[in-house]
């Protein structure tokens, strides 16, 4: 049985243990990762190809910033923001180091427990639904964090520094964007998005005058702020502990954004899970707005914006339309 967030109740005492590498040097560490191949054959878990075993309780992962010789990745930083702020159940940082050929790898503490995409076919209705009420928790916890990083949209990083955003909210063709700057910056951004999708989408004949009505960013926005968001909830990033706690890992997508990048991020990641996994979850599609909170009037928004997703719409918008038609129709 899975059991809830502890909320109010703070973490336990064995989340803020010492690991067992905190006394080893860089180099011994690296020793040991050389040696991990012959004494963890065995893969972690499904899609675990970024991550190494250490030792028993400790892992590896590339850190996974598109920016060249980023010194503190921003899944390390997220990590440790999202421990210090909520009570969500994540690996904890145990140390960052570059390896001999210039790659950084994120120390953290390994999980023992099984990934969701294997409990789930086998969990009675009660227990699913104690995994929902916990997500749907854990996400009001991220839309909680106040933190200053919430001014400079995108991935977490040191001071005021900007850094390129990956989301799945950008669709499958280009998953890079930015850097922005500021809330200004990425407000510009969209609407020009948005004018150049409008363009496009008249072209096709089921978009009527009102459907194509122009709504800037800050209107859809309101006075919402940026939050923390995962953007990668799918059930393979989700863990069953052993200790009966659900873990949330892989948290190299995450970054401030608005609020609804949370529910549109998870509902393309299930439409790309079903495809990886080769069956459907109706049931959880299902949950996603209960878990996420419904943002239809911004999914309806971004349909207008999503055509301009398909190119690098900053460079250039003069060809645009006859590519889009291309694109759609060939």
């Amino acid at each position: 049985m899975v059991s809830l967030s502890p909320g109010s109740a703070g973490r336990p005492k064995s989340d803020y243990a010492p690991s067992e590498i905190d006394d080893l040097t860089d180099e011994e560490i690296e020793d040991l990762i050389g040696c991990s191949a012959q004494k963890y054959p065995e893969r972690i878990a499904f899609g675990d190809h970024h991550i190494t075993r250490v030792t028993d309780t400790i892992v590896s992962k590339f850190g996974q910033d598109v920016e060249e010789d980023v010194a503190e990745p921003s899944e390390a930083l997220t990590l440790d923001l999202v421990f210090r702020h909520t009570t969500i159940p994540v690996p904890r940082v145990r140390r960052i180091i570059r390896d001999p050929i210039g790659i950084t790898l994120i120390l953290m503490d390994y999980i023992p427990g099984r990934q969701l995409s294997v409990v789930w076919p086998t969990m009675s209705l009660e227990e699913r639904l104690c995994v929902v009420f916990t997500l749907r928790d854990y996400v009001r916890q991220l839309q909680a964090v106040r933190h200053p990083r919430s001014a400079v949209p995108g991935p977490v990083a040191p001071g005021d520094e900007a850094r390129t955003c990956e989301s799945p909210v950008w669709g499958q063709l280009i998953e890079r964007r930015g850097p922005f700057t500021s809330y200004r910056d990425f407000s510009i951004w969209c609407d020009r998005a948005q004018r150049v999708g409008i363009d496009l989408l008249k072209k096709k004949p089921r978009w009527t005058t009102s459907d194509l009505r122009f709504e800037p960013f800050d209107t859809i926005m309101g006075s919402s702020p940026f939050v923390l968001c995962h953007q990668d909830l799918n059930m393979r990033n989700i863990i069953v502990g052993d200790d009966g706690r659900l873990w949330l890992v892989d948290w190299a997508w995450a970054g401030f954004y608005p609020p609804w990048f949370e529910y549109i991020s998870m509902k393309e990641q299930s439409e790309n899970e079903e495809s990886v996994m080769h069956r459907k979850e109706p049931f959880w599609d299902l949950m996603i707005p209960f878990i996420c909170r419904p943002y239809y009037r911004e999914e309806r928004w971004l349909q207008k914006v999503m055509p301009a997703f398909l190119y690098k719409f900053e460079r250039d918008s003069r060809n645009l339309a006859e590519d889009y038609r291309t694109c759609t129709t060939g």
